[in-house]
């Protein structure tokens, strides 16, 4: 019996056909895959405790999206800035997969760059002086 077209068996009895090339080369990427998922696997997490809304998603989070879950709870300009905090949650979807280890570098730059805009205003900055002023400024009396 002969075996159809389009099919790695094909391939590798000889068949050059487009079908056959196409098998062998989504074979052979699926193998690369899998290799690499088994070699980076990702770490066991433990789940967060104190992220406000993001509880649900956090228990199945790997490393970096938890750290991600974790400080986003933390900013009061989170809720103000639902977009951002979906885009940095997406990027630490990707830094913690094993098979986009090729987009890892520039998901990390963009993911710190998500972060630092999420941060931005989340704390009122004061002078220098304001600094000095309150640490040298003396302790009202209650009474």
């Amino acid at each position: 019996m002969a075996t159809r077209h389009g099919t790695r068996t094909r391939y590798n009895a000889g068949c050059r056909c487009a079908d056959c090339k196409q098998a062998a080369t989504d074979y052979g990427k699926a193998r690369r895959q899998a290799i690499r998922a088994d070699k980076h696997a990702p770490a066991k997490v433990t789940p967060l405790v104190n992220t406000r809304s993001y509880d649900s998603s956090a228990l199945q989070s790997g490393r970096v999206e938890a750290g991600v879950l974790a400080e986003i709870g933390e900013l009061s300009t989170s809720a103000s800035r639902q977009g951002l905090v979906e885009i940095a949650i997406a990027l630490a979807k990707v830094l913690d997969s094993p098979l986009a280890i090729a987009q890892h570098p520039s998901a990390a730059h963009r993911l710190s760059e998500t972060l630092d805009k999420i941060r931005k205003g989340a704390e009122p900055r004061r002078s220098k002086l304001a600094a000095v002023r309150q640490m040298t400024k003396p302790a009202e009396a209650a009474g």
